[in-house]
């Protein structure tokens, strides 16, 4: 994986840093850290030119921090600290573009890169939109999104979708035990993650589920996905994820996980 992180010395920066960092020791890869130096903010400053020159020790300083913790934590590939000047915003999607980053990295306060930059786009902290069906989730799964909530100091959203394109008007029986049984398996996962200590929301969606897990992409701001399905079962929300995978206009912009495990 080629990973690019955004770097502004905040707390949220390093959590993103650690995060990049364990990913290239699990899974080997490249990755960039990108400080960017806002120039723009000192045209027209009134306090002086002594401004600019304190804010760049300043700089000088998180950069040092930086090199300080990959030293310390060690990685399993490639990396490098790249230091420019500019819109922190218009440098990363433009060095991201460049460069063809698989994923970006970023504190919360760069969300809007989600809307335009060219790849998966995380940010910590984020939101983490699970969608389920009335299938329940996959053993492993409550780990797997646990691991990733707790990595990237996010919110988890488990969204249970009942798929009513599937029924017919002759079939509103079965199209209701669908959704109660999607409503329980809804509520058991949240319980499950509440209880291992993630912040979870939950809520029930009736529609094609590609559509409702990019319209509650979007609602929820969500910077990653995680489909907690058996991997051998085929059923609506795996074809959904294929269908999301495919749309550049969103796909790219969101990471997609699968959470689960194939049934031995």
């Amino acid at each position: 994986m080629k990973m690019l992180t955004t770097y502004d010395g905040s707390l949220n920066a390093k959590a993103a840093l650690g995060y990049g960092l364990r990913k290239l020791r699990e899974e080997g890869g490249s990755a960039v850290i990108l400080q960017v130096f806002d120039s723009g903010m000192f045209i027209g400053y009134g306090a002086g030119p002594g401004a600019e020159a304190a804010a760049r020790r300043e700089m000088a300083v998180r950069f040092d921090e930086a090199k300080a913790i990959i030293e310390e934590t060690g990685t399993g590939g490639w990396i490098r600290i790249e230091q420019m000047d500019g819109d922190p915003e218009t440098v990363t999607i433009d060095y991201a573009t460049e460069r063809h980053f698989d994923v970006i990295l970023a504190p919360a306060r760069f969300k809007s890169l989600m809307r335009k930059a060219p790849c998966p786009v995380i940010l910590f902290p984020g939101n983490i939109l699970v969608p389920i069906d009335a299938t329940g989730h996959a053993p492993g799964a409550v780990e797997r999104i646990v691991q990733e909530a707790v990595a990237t100091g996010s919110k988890a959203v488990v969204m249970g979708v009942v798929p009513v394109h599937i029924y017919s008007a002759a079939e509103a029986d079965e199209e209701a035990l669908n959704e109660r049984e999607t409503a329980s398996a809804t509520e058991r996962l949240s319980a499950e993650l509440k209880a291992r200590g993630i912040e979870t929301a939950s809520v029930l969606r009736r529609g094609y589920p590609d559509e409702e897990i990019m319209r509650a992409m979007r609602e929820f701001s969500a910077s990653m996905i995680i489909l907690p399905t058996v991997e051998d079962v085929p059923s609506e929300l795996s074809k959904a994820a294929g269908i999301i995978l495919d749309e550049a206009e969103t796909g790219a912009r969101t990471l997609m996980l699968m959470a689960g495990a194939a049934r031995g």
